[in-house]
């Protein structure tokens, strides 16, 4: 019979067989990032049934198709914009200095919340400073700024933001999402400007 020191000690010493061995595993490059990442928006846009330009519409019904698919712009940094409401356009443009107030609810490529500011999460809505070079390490980033600069006081939208130019964060407010493959996936955001000041 196996006495507990012998069997805490063969747990040990198999434990940190396992440790030692998923250490070992692959760890992907940038590059192979970023195909995942292609990857998994091109899956997003085909599952949502999503139409892609290479120019800003100018007319609000060209951003649906015929059939009623949104169509979504695609700016050379990789992010897809789409507008749903452009809001009051005789109300302040949201330019540096600026403090937009707004809502956003943040999902990653399979659905999944990770950032939740909507009525629903809270009571209150949150507000940004555009600083005159947003950057990917920001709270928001980059992308996110881009998509709120396209917005007035009213105004609505959807976008998909690589993770090169997102938050570099994507902590889930339902768990934690911190592992590697979660800190380099695109998010969809859905985000509603209510004032700019």
């Amino acid at each position: 019979m196996m006495s507990l020191k012998s069997f805490f000690v063969s747990f040990v010493c198999v434990a940190s067989l396992a440790v030692s061995f998923s250490s070992c595993r692959h760890q992907k490059t940038y590059a192979e990032y970023l195909e995942d990442e292609e990857d998994m928006i091109d899956a997003f846009i085909e599952r949502n049934k999503i139409f892609t330009v290479n120019f800003m519409p100018t007319q609000s019904t060209e951003w649906l198709t015929p059939n009623g698919d949104p169509v979504y712009y695609k700016f050379s940094d990789g992010l897809y914009f789409h507008l749903i409401e452009k809001g009051d356009t005789t109300t302040l443009a949201p330019n540096v200095g600026n403090t937009v107030t707004l809502r956003y609810v943040g999902r990653n490529m399979d659905g999944v919340i990770v950032y939740d500011w909507s009525e629903q999460a809270s009571v209150t809505p949150t507000s940004l400073r555009i600083l005159s070079t947003p950057t990917a390490s920001n709270i928001y980033g980059e992308g996110f700024i881009k998509a709120v600069r396209c917005l007035y006081a009213g105004g609505h939208c959807t976008a998909i933001i690589p993770f090169k130019i997102g938050n570099g964060y994507n902590s889930n407010i339902y768990g934690g999402v911190t592992s590697d493959s979660e800190d380099r996936r695109p998010m969809f955001y859905e985000i509603w400007v209510s004032r700019i000041e």
